[in-house]
């Protein structure tokens, strides 16, 4: 099988899997102007989702890459879409929520550390960036098809009828049993010498993916209940949340294709400091012009985050479940005490105040990015 129809089942597994995060920011609305949360209660329950996703994720790495121990694909999606699906039946349960978000999350941890690591194998030399974004974009369909996905589902039959979202879950996760995806991640897979990993550069990489997935799942989180307090209905407004992530599936690619060329911190950087003008161009436009910013936005923030996975990989190549479980818990999920923040803003200030601190915080990210030193592989190119 080759490594491009490999990667392509990992793609297709990864859609499913990350389709149900998102579907908690499609809720937001309805939570706060229906059952009566405030910003806070209703942002916390994406944070929990994905602070247990990215807290997880490093040990499911760990294990991955001392132990060989992996939890099926089929068995993480399960987890969380049952997670997920769970909270049309108990809207009115706020704890109990909780707890099923954090199911989700756990399915959502154990799926990344192992497909990333067959992803890491299969994807090598001058084709590492292209090949990491294409699996990486199956997430980003994922979470943009998701809000998509429970729009209608909310708009059509309210909450309860989310327990139907099951349904991609169990197919996915029967198919995966039937048909297998072959296990190519081995242990310890690429050994180097203590000397040639420096782990200084990747907490600084980490640390500034930290700060943008702060206002990366703050957007998904937030823009939905900003654009219906703006005017637009409810599909209407995740409906462009999600172009505004198709938007950034066209940059994944695009950047990481273009990293190939000239360099993962060259794209990171800039991509991330051109973003800053987009986004405040969403909070000053309305009609056409707001739906180019977002698309716009979405192409630029998204463009750098394969490739920051990717510059991590060549970075510590003798952990790469361990690396790709800190910074694909980022993805969703090292930001969220951020977000949680920025909720908490949003109700003492309001949600617009809130909104206005991202570009600040994207500007520290740009600074961080900056200062992050590549392996010598790449730093003619960077």
């Amino acid at each position: 099988m080759s490594a491009f129809r490999r990667i392509g089942e990992l793609t297709i597994a990864h859609l499913i899997n990350d389709i149900y995060a998102p579907v908690l920011m499609a809720l937001q609305p309805v939570l706060i102007t229906i059952y009566g949360y405030g910003y806070f209660e209703a942002a916390l329950l994406p944070v929990v989702h994905s602070l247990t996703s990215s807290l997880l994720q490093p040990l499911f790495g760990y294990l991955a890459d001392n132990k060989g121990i992996k939890v099926s694909i089929g068995i993480s999606i399960l987890l969380s879409g049952i997670g997920v699906s769970l909270l049309g039946l108990i809207p009115d349960q706020y704890y109990i929520m909780l707890l099923c978000v954090t199911l989700s999350g756990i399915g959502h941890a154990s799926f990344h550390p192992g497909a990333l690591c067959q992803v890491s194998i299969l994807a090598t030399g001058s084709s590492r960036g292209k090949l990491t974004s294409l699996f990486v974009v199956g997430g980003n369909m994922g979470m943009a098809l998701g809000p998509i996905i429970a729009g209608i589902i909310l708009t059509t039959g309210g909450v309860p009828q989310v327990i139907w979202l099951i349904i991609p879950a169990v197919a996915t996760a029967l198919f995966l049993h039937i048909n297998p995806l072959a296990d190519s991640c081995n242990i310890k897979q690429e050994n180097t010498s203590e000397g040639e990993e420096n782990w200084r550069p990747v907490m600084l990489l980490f640390t500034g993916a930290t700060l943008r997935s702060w206002v990366t799942f703050g957007a998904m989180t937030f823009l939905p209940t900003y654009l219906v307090l703006e005017g637009y209905s409810l599909l209407e407004a995740t409906t462009l949340v999600s172009i505004m992530m198709i938007a950034g599936v066209a940059g994944q690619l695009s950047g990481g294709a273009l990293s190939d060329r000239i360099g993962r911190k060259k794209v990171i950087v800039i991509t991330t400091l051109a973003s800053i003008p987009a986004f405040i161009a969403i909070l000053l436009t309305h009609g056409l012009f707001l739906i180019i910013s977002m698309m716009i936005f979405g192409f630029l923030l998204w463009s750098s985050f394969s490739v920051t996975i990717a510059l991590s990989h060549e970075m510590i190549p003798s952990k790469i479940g361990l690396i790709s479980g800190l910074f694909l818990g980022i993805a969703m999920g090292a930001g969220a005490i951020g977000v949680s923040i920025s909720g908490a803003v949003a109700d003492m200030a309001g949600l617009y105040t809130s909104l206005e601190t991202f570009p600040v915080i994207l500007a520290i990210s740009v600074i961080i990015f900056m200062l992050v030193k590549s392996p010598s592989v790449h730093s003619s190119q960077d």
